[in-house]
């Protein structure tokens, strides 16, 4: 297929700065490979004094197989990898430059987490009182802004200076001889900064150099690009700021914003005719991106006209969300495979009743990017801690557990328990008690005993509370307090998916399920988190995960307030929400023929129950943009048969539950024995029973 005229225009354009803006499946891979092919053939540069610069091994790989493909002879030997690759070919060659031996060696990062919990150990620091894989983040955050150890800003941690650190952790690499990843970019800058002779032959080294994505640099990167290519100032950047999606951790969209700026002369082409989606699905994507005012101004454009409007749904809740996907994709299968249809979300919590209701409904998915909600760390601690409360835990469950958080048990101590517990023939439940009452025992039992009071004073009152002792456990034992040294984000994350666990198992309980039937649900969905791998499969993951792939079906969850655009951006203020804005934009190109949004109106969040409103983002659309609907109150699936066979019970209908009180039915499901039902009760909120158990009264 020709280039079209805008990507000629790029392909031709001659030396100097020059900014390609590709929107999103408008070819920009195609046109860089047709650039570099014009720089060789008709321009007259040799392919090795030409760099093409990627960010991950993927696109890298790619660009190589297009220009092998375009130029033949495996791309001419032109030189192209990602920042780290060619960072590395560079000290490789001028490391001594810096006090390193040029053979020094590249630090992976387990070797890394394995270094900072040395350094933290000998200097008697806890990982309850600052994580290493906190201090590892914090130091990786510093290299990507460009600042050396003595650069950073003093950083207060649990009356630990975080800068100390950083110094110690690089003096410690340096004598090991060794250089972690992002020390490989930091580096190259410092030669391109303090060394003129290395730099002065580096930037000899290319005539001109190409980098993709170049909304997603952060400092040090942007910083690498423009020392390297100062003199000759043949740099072509290729990307879209509507995509720049990644100010979390560390892009800067005023780097592309502001390249006319930074570079003279600059000039400006713009790809906007759209290859991957249909004319309605682009309308939407065009009406959602142009309400961000600080933007290079840009409409795409469909080469494949028509298509069917997006549509938006509101659903009773997130598991009616979910069964509303179902139906959607199970009518899409009929065309296309499963693994041609995507469901993105915001925050990885929300694949919880996806993920619960696809395995009830026999949907085949798989979790890109990601682990399998109840296979997450936090997940797996919480409920051990929780069945052995709930007496239905077995010795993998108190093993993982019995040093979180830390007692002082090491491998060697969790053998003994191992021991004690295989040689006792008891059940968990039952060797509890049994060790509670001895009067002598191993010392690793002994640090353990303070848990076990702990259960064991709690489980007197585990009947009464609506998630068996769940959060109030993680409280009691410090587990809550112990992930707070993840630091704040992480953190915060790890405890919102505590959470949802914790609504997730009160909904459970409620519908009639015990706690070991509910673990065996858990195990069950552990274990089949990889059965569709090699399968066609529902492909579930993050909205930042999506980009740059494209699906025939794209079903984007969650869109509304708090959700998309999530709370942390509405807090930050203006610059946090254009970004999730951004996130939506993405997520809709995403799709190539159909598209959904859905949203609750209703949504268990933080402990406590929610009611959004759609996402300020689509609530003034028009229906010509975008069809809305909202959830149907009474489902087809439960006829008027149904419905008088349990005596009146109805969408609409004030009830009396015997603990919760009165509330008014929003919503019934399901087919005989297994009807469930959702109900509002004034006093404690959104509930969803199993009718047969319910034990309702009529009012």
């Amino acid at each position: 297929m020709p280039l079209n005229t805008a990507q000629q225009a790029a392909v031709e354009a001659g030396d100097g700065p020059q900014l390609i803006l590709a929107g999103a499946g408008t070819g920009k891979t195609r046109t860089v490979v047709h650039r570099i092919g014009h720089l060789i053939a008709n321009r007259g540069y040799a392919p090795h004094r030409i760099l093409a610069v990627t960010f991950t091994n993927k696109a890298a790989k790619e660009l190589q197989t297009r220009l092998s493909e375009l130029i033949g002879d495996d791309g001419g030997g032109v030189v192209s990898g990602t920042f780290h690759a060619i960072s590395l070919r560079f000290l490789r060659s001028y490391a001594d430059a810096l006090g390193y031996p040029k053979s020094f060696q590249v630090m992976d990062s387990d070797d890394q987490k394995t270094l900072i919990k040395r350094l933290l150990k000998a200097k008697n620091i806890s990982s309850d009182r600052l994580h290493p894989s906190f201090l590892g983040g914090w130091i990786e955050q510093q290299k990507h802004a460009g600042y050396l150890p003595e650069q950073a800003a003093s950083m207060l941690w649990n009356g630990l200076d975080l800068k100390d650190l950083y110094i110690a952790y690089q003096d410690e690499l340096k004598q090991l001889e060794r250089m972690d990843f992002s020390d490989l970019i930091l580096n190259v800058v410092r030669l391109l900064r303090d060394f003129p002779s290395v730099a002065a032959a580096m930037r000899s080294r290319f005539d001109h150099v190409l980098v993709d994505e170049y909304q997603d640099t952060n400092p040090v990167q942007h910083e690498w690009l423009c020392l390297l290519a100062q003199e000759h100032q043949n740099i072509t950047v290729v990307g879209d700021d509507d995509q720049s999606i990644y100010g979390w951790r560390g892009a800067d969209v005023r780097h592309i914003l502001d390249f006319e700026r930074v570079w003279q002369n600059a000039q400006v082409h713009r790809l906007e005719e759209n290859y991957r989606s249909t004319a309605a699905i682009l309308k939407l994507a065009n009406a959602i991106i142009s309400t961000n005012e600080d933007r290079h101004a840009k409409t795409l454009h469909a080469v494949r006209k028509g298509g069917l409007t997006p549509e938006f749904h509101v659903c009773v809740d997130e598991y009616a969300e979910a069964k509303h996907m179902v139906n959607l994709l199970n009518e899409r299968y009929a065309t296309v495979p499963w693994s041609q249809m995507a469901v993105l979300y915001r925050s990885n919590r929300q694949s919880l009743a996806i993920e619960q209701v696809f395995r009830e409904e026999d949907i085949p998915y798989r979790i890109i990017g990601g682990l399998s909600f109840f296979a997450r760390m936090e997940i797996k601690d919480a409920l051990a801690f929780w069945a052995l409360l709930n007496d239905c835990a077995d010795g993998v469950h108190v093993l993982r557990i019995c040093n979180k958080p830390k007692r002082g048990i090491g491998a060697k101590g969790q053998e003994t328990i191992a021991a004690h517990l295989s040689a006792s023939g008891l059940r968990v439940a039952d060797w509890l008690k049994v060790v509670l009452q001895a009067t002598t025992l191993p010392a690793p039992i002994k640090k353990l005993l303070p848990l076990l009071q702990v259960i064991q004073a709690m489980q007197k009152d585990i009947d009464v509370l609506p998630d068996r002792g769940l959060m109030r456990l993680l409280e009691s034992v410090g587990y809550l307090d112990s992930l707070k040294a993840l630091g704040e984000i992480e953190a915060a994350s790890r405890i919102e998916n505590i959470e949802t666990l914790k609504n997730y198992i009160e909904l459970s309980l409620e519908s009639g399920m015990t706690p070991i039937e509910f673990m065996d649900r858990a195990a069950l969905m552990v274990s089949g988190e990889d059965d569709h791998d090699d399968q066609d499969a529902v492909n579930l993951m993050s909205l930042h995960r999506a980009k740059g792939l494209e699906f025939d079906t794209v079903v984007l969850a969650g869109v509304e307030d708090g959700m998309l655009p999530h709370q942390k951006a509405l807090d930050e203020g203006e610059a946090g929400i254009a970004e999730e804005r951004r996130l939506l934009y993405v997520g809709i190109t995403r799709a190539e023929n159909i598209l959904h949004l859905t949203s609750a109106r209703l949504r268990r969040m933080f402990g406590d129950t929610t009611y959004p409103v759609p996402s300020r983002f689509i609530a003034d659309l028009g229906d010509d943009v975008l069809s809305k609907s909202e959830a149907v109150k009474q489902p087809s699936m439960f006829t008027q048969a149904q419905a008088s066979s349990v005596q009146g019970i109805a969408v609409g209908v004030y009830v009396h539950h015997p603990s919760f009180g009165d509330g008014l039915i929003v919503d019934l499901e399901g087919d005989g024995d297994a009807v469930r039902v959702a109900i509002e009760f004034d006093a404690v909120g959104l509930k969803r029973l199993m009718l047969k158990y319910a034990a309702l009264t009529i009012l």
